[in-house]
């Protein structure tokens, strides 16, 4: 029988369903596991102060993985591992995506910019809850409060055809320093070397003396992989594609079928 001391969700494509709803079976289930003494962690590739909103709509408490595993939070807010960029490195990365059709984003630890009010900015707002700030990216550095830090350049497109072309692109020009990735077929995630779910989960064991082999962990798509290989019972939605699914250890139902609750039914 698992023994479960530390639970790892994904968000998007995991926690929520293709409404970006979190369901109330869900959040009981997420509140029964808390009450059980198991410690929660939302590990995302969202900025914490979008997590936040969403531990606080589902009642619970707990460390947060923020940026695909770049920043480990613990329940305090307190950063337990941060894996910045340089600043330099992300302007290098808008200068090159300028050239395309590329939308860009770019995340610190307080907040996130983009160059101008766009259609994705109306989405990015609604999906995480949480305002941009609109700056030109030559002012960028003059944008920052003190201590803030760079710590991913996300881009989009809605035709993920398009994304899959120019992405190549980005990693010829880029890979030998800075980890990219797809969180989804629409959006290409651009981190410091070697980061991934992975550094968030390791991270958290070690902050709050757990065995990974009592680590759960529930995603839905490529960038959850690592976080699969940090954890003891890795779990794939429904809704992952069938790559994902061979790197878990088991495969519930899809997002919109109370996947996740149930994955973690199984384990209470």
């Amino acid at each position: 029988m698992f023994e479960c001391k530390l639970i790892c969700t994904d968000i998007d494509g995991t926690l929520l369903d293709s409404r970006h709803q979190i369901t109330e079976r869900t959040k009981e289930t997420l509140r029964r596991a808390r009450r059980k003494g198991i410690i929660v962690a939302l590990v995302s590739g969202r900025i914490a102060s979008s997590l936040a909103i969403l531990q606080q709509e589902i009642g619970i408490q707990g460390p947060l993985g923020c940026f695909n595993g770049s920043l480990a939070l613990d329940e305090d807010g307190n950063e337990l591992e941060a894996h910045p960029i340089r600043l330099e490195q992300a302007l290098e990365v808008l200068e090159a995506v300028r050239h395309t059709e590329l939308e860009a984003f770019v995340f610190t630890n307080e907040s996130w910019y983009t160059k101008a009010r766009s259609p994705w900015y109306d989405i990015e707002v609604e999906a995480s809850r949480t305002e941009g700030r609109i700056v030109p990216f030559s002012e960028l550095s003059c944008a920052f409060h003190p201590g803030e830090r760079p710590f991913k350049v996300l881009c989009m497109h809605h035709d993920p055809a398009y994304v899959a072309s120019v992405q190549p692109g980005l990693q010829q020009a880029f890979g030998s320093s800075l980890n990219i990735l797809n969180s989804s077929p629409k959006y290409i995630e651009i981190l410091a070397r070697g980061v991934d779910k992975g550094h968030a989960v390791r991270s958290l064991c070690n902050a709050y003396s757990i065995d990974a082999s009592t680590v759960m962990a529930v995603g839905d798509f490529y960038n959850d992989i690592g976080m699969f290989r940090a954890s003891g019972y890795s779990v794939a939605m429904g809704n992952a594609p069938q790559a994902v699914k061979d790197h878990a250890i088991a495969v519930t139902r899809s997002n919109n079928e109370d996947g996740l609750a149930l994955a973690i039914e199984a384990v209470l």
